[in-house]
């Protein structure tokens, strides 16, 4: 998918649709207990506090329950903590507070995947 389209949330309630702000990504950062435990809550603190002071107004940062990661391999946890960046289905393992400058500097900047911490990417 290319880059610079934007996605438009939209949601339903009582009185029909409502428009939320448009976003170009949205970066999902696992807060399940094995993240949690290897600094998961600091490492989404600290990805919304880099996106906030860099002015990026088209990426949206939000907690996910777990996303299954650390059940993926024989040592559980070994890839955690874990994110994911859709609309590209980019999944990012072992993201920590340290290497948020990566993934903002080169994957919301400039569209180029992190590939020291990928993980895996979603394929059409």
């Amino acid at each position: 998918m290319h880059p610079d389209i934007i996605f438009l949330y939209i949601a339903l309630n009582d009185r029909g649709l409502i428009r939320m702000k448009p976003y170009r990504l949205h970066i999902f950062v696992c807060q399940g207990k094995r993240c949690a435990a290897r600094g998961s809550e600091q490492t989404l603190e600290t990805l919304k506090e880099r996106i906030k002071s860099e002015g990026i107004k088209d990426v949206k940062v939000s907690k996910s329950g777990c996303l299954k990661v650390c059940k993926e391999t024989d040592a559980e946890g070994e890839l955690c903590p874990a994110a994911v960046v859709y609309p590209e289905g980019v999944w990012y393992q072992k993201v920590t507070a340290d290497t948020v400058d990566a993934i903002v500097n080169e994957h919301v900047k400039k569209g180029a995947i992190v590939e020291k911490r990928l993980l895996f990417k979603l394929t059409k």
